[in-house]
């Protein structure tokens, strides 16, 4: 957890975990290398990927590729997607949420991201998990505006961005992907 704003450690299972954040129900940590399995389950299912232009992870090969990413982000800006955890199973990762920093039409700009298992669903915890990664890193890079990349069919999607303050381009644009612009306004 954060406290003046440096993260600690906690031990989750057979390695310790560097705590990012934590909400009332959750807890966000720095992804790590023994990640992987969590991030195939997750990424690999095709109802999280339902709505996602690339599909689910065919392998747990894209799944490292993608969690090499996440590492990555963190080791060259200090934040990132985290893994997201109930305060009450730290060990079990039941999603992934949080900012990444990238360019958008040239302009630098958080990508707000939540995905999470389907036993996850329904229970506010990618509101919860996006409330407090927003929080633990929006201070800390004052002006960066976030956006949200959805495809225009994921109406929950929409909604929860759109709650979290994200309200959709005014001139209706889109990615390459295909996927609608939210942003802060």
């Amino acid at each position: 957890m954060t406290t003046a704003g440096h993260a600690t450690e906690h031990v989750t299972g057979p390695a310790a975990r560097t705590i990012v954040t934590a909400s009332e129900r959750l807890v966000l940590g720095r992804p790590q290398e023994g990640d992987v399995e969590a991030v195939f389950a997750i990424h690999g299912d095709p109802e999280t990927n339902r709505y996602n232009p690339n599909g689910p992870h065919r392998d747990r090969a894209a799944s490292q590729k993608m969690l090499d990413g996440f590492v990555a982000d963190w080791a060259r800006d200090g934040v990132g997607y985290c893994t997201v955890s109930t305060r009450e199973e730290p060990e079990a990762v039941i999603g992934f949420a949080g900012l990444y920093l990238h360019t958008l039409d040239g302009e630098r700009v958080f990508n707000l991201y939540y995905r999470f298992r389907p036993s996850a669903w329904g229970l506010g915890y990618a509101a919860e998990a996006s409330r407090a990664a927003m929080a633990e890193a929006l201070p800390r890079f004052p002006g960066v505006p976030v956006v949200a990349l959805i495809h225009p069919s994921n109406v929950p999607s929409r909604r929860l961005a759109e709650r979290l303050g994200l309200l959709p381009d005014p001139d209706g644009r889109i990615d390459d992907e295909g996927r609608l612009i939210h942003r802060t306004a």
